[in-house]
């Protein structure tokens, strides 16, 4: 008798082994067939959770993109957090929540630069609206002087990205950088 899986932790699954493959044999080169055979499965049934090989890579990103987002996105909903400890937290964020990405393969492989930007602007859409809230609420309490939430908010995590995003140096490197920038952004 065949053992049926629940359809959302097989339709994870497919995701899952999809990203892998993409991973490794890169996102043109890669069948629906291919992601097939890895996950196990006949093709049919990744066509039965996905129109096609692009709309199982948007949901994925998608997935992806909350998952990475979230922890920011859940301190920047603190709104009463002091910048000194919020800065802190995200720190800390920062330097142990990487080994928990599990799409990095594919985003950061050389060669996949147009898709890590592509995840870049869907967390920016999850975090935007958190970040320009909290930026707000620091203006509110006198923490910070700016005047336009709006674009301080963009221009911080634009900024932010790029130094997280760049191959030199190590992650505490990084934060420190960003950490004395903000310092001066945000005086």
């Amino acid at each position: 008798m065949r053992v049926s899986k629940d359809p959302e932790i097989r339709k994870q699954e497919i995701l899952d082994v999809a990203m892998r493959v993409f991973a490794e044999k890169g996102y043109e080169s890669t069948t629906m067939k291919d992601i097939a055979k890895e996950a196990g499965v006949v093709a049919g049934l990744c066509y039965h959770y996905f129109q096609n090989k692009h709309a199982l890579y948007q949901e994925a990103l998608t997935q992806y993109a909350k998952a990475c987002s979230k922890p920011f996105a859940d301190v920047f909903k603190q709104t009463g957090l002091p910048l000194a400890e919020c800065i802190k937290i995200l720190e800390k964020i920062s330097e142990n929540e990487a080994e928990n990405y599990k799409y990095r393969d594919f985003f950061d492989k050389d060669g996949n630069e147009l898709f890590h930007a592509q995840l870049e602007v869907y967390m920016s859409k999850e975090i935007f609206p958190h970040l320009e809230a909290y930026i707000k609420s620091l203006m509110a309490r006198g923490e910070i002087e700016k005047q336009d939430a709006h674009m301080l908010s963009r221009f911080i995590w634009g900024g932010q990205m790029a130094v997280t995003n760049n191959a030199v140096g190590s992650v505490k490197e990084k934060n420190l950088f960003i950490r004395q920038m903000l310092t001066l952004i945000l005086k």
